[in-house]
């Protein structure tokens, strides 16, 4: 393996011609997830098919090769493994091994999942590329767990009262996941139109959603609505409601309120900050790069561990010395 990474709006292996994450359309990418800062219309992408069906149309790559999670794949004179990252539906890391050195890039990743599943599956790795949202120590979240079934209270409480309760999230991924974790309450659902079609892909993609139907704000009816932080229009025109931001920027007060929501829950699609250091720990890596959110602030933490860390950088090459 050529020892460098470069990172010009996207992680790059120097000599193997392939990208990670790329914000540009390249010729070769390994595309993580579906969400819009990550997918491209790339040559030709790595990619599973989970992730290819819930790429918005204009950011669908123009070749696809497509892998499975746990599936290895040679890629030039060195090979590829997909392991689930717990992001989302399709959300994968991948594991580039050449010559004896194996080198993990996280993508954006969640390692404690809820609903009685295992922790998300760390493999081992030399080097580690690794998200870095929530990057700082006050990023705690509480068990997610917990969180849901405060959530499903909130809702349960507003309907009770006659009240419709409205959970502002991410209408890709998010929306759909949150959905999930209250499927057990039995509660039914309104989308806002943002969130229709993501919600057709998770279930063209495999997923089984609880019954939802789009929302007629003049009529929502006994559901939990569910709606993008920044699309209000519609729920403005509902008639007594209580929003509820469900993210990690919960533990943010002046970021929540922001989108004028009542209440926050911090429940959240990436790992924490007690949750980055244990992918570090379970990687067994001994150089980490960190990448995207507090990227200079968990370097420096990690230094101070004494682990060998360094913040990836706009236009910066580094050796990755093994």
């Amino acid at each position: 393996m050529t020892h460098h990474v470069t990172w010009d709006r996207g992680i790059s292996l120097v000599g193997h011609d392939l990208w990670f994450d790329p914000q540009t359309i390249r010729e070769v990418a390994f595309v993580s997830h579906a969400h819009s800062d990550h997918a491209r219309r790339h040559r030709h992408a790595l990619l599973t098919s989970e992730t290819l069906e819930l790429s918005p149309g204009p950011r669908k790559p123009r070749g696809a090769r497509l892998v499975g999670l746990g599936q290895t794949v040679p890629l030039g004179d060195a090979r590829v493994t997909l392991y689930d990252a717990g992001h989302m539906l399709g959300s994968a890391q991948v594991l580039f091994e050449h010559r004896g050195v194996r080198l993990l890039y996280t993508g954006d990743i969640k390692l404690r999942r809820g609903w009685g599943r295992p922790d998300t599956a760390v493999p081992k790795a030399e080097v580690l590329v690794l998200e870095s949202t929530y990057g700082k120590p006050h990023f705690r979240f509480p068990d997610p767990d917990s969180v849901v079934e405060t959530l499903a209270l909130f809702c349960r409480r507003a309907l009770d009262a006659n009240v419709v309760p409205v959970l502002l999230t991410h209408a890709l991924g998010k929306a759909q996941e949150v959905m999930l974790a209250l499927a057990p309450y039995g509660f039914e659902f309104a989308l806002e139109e943002r969130c229709v079609e993501p919600a057709r892909a998770y279930e063209r993609a495999g997923a089984s959603l609880p019954p939802w139907s789009e929302l007629d704000p003049q009529r929502p009816g006994r559901r939990v609505v569910v709606a993008p932080p920044s699309g209000k229009d519609a729920v403005r025109r509902l008639p007594r409601h209580r929003t509820a931001l469900v993210s990690g920027w919960a533990q943010e007060p002046s970021f929540w309120r922001l989108f004028g929501a009542d209440f926050a829950f911090p429940y959240s699609d990436h790992c924490d900050f007690d949750e980055l250091l244990a992918v570090i720990d379970r990687s067994g890596a001994e150089k980490v790069y960190t990448v995207h959110g507090f990227t200079e602030e968990l370097a420096r933490h990690l230094r101070k561990r004494g682990v060998r860390a360094h913040a990836l950088a706009a236009s910066e090459q580094l050796a990755l010395a093994l």
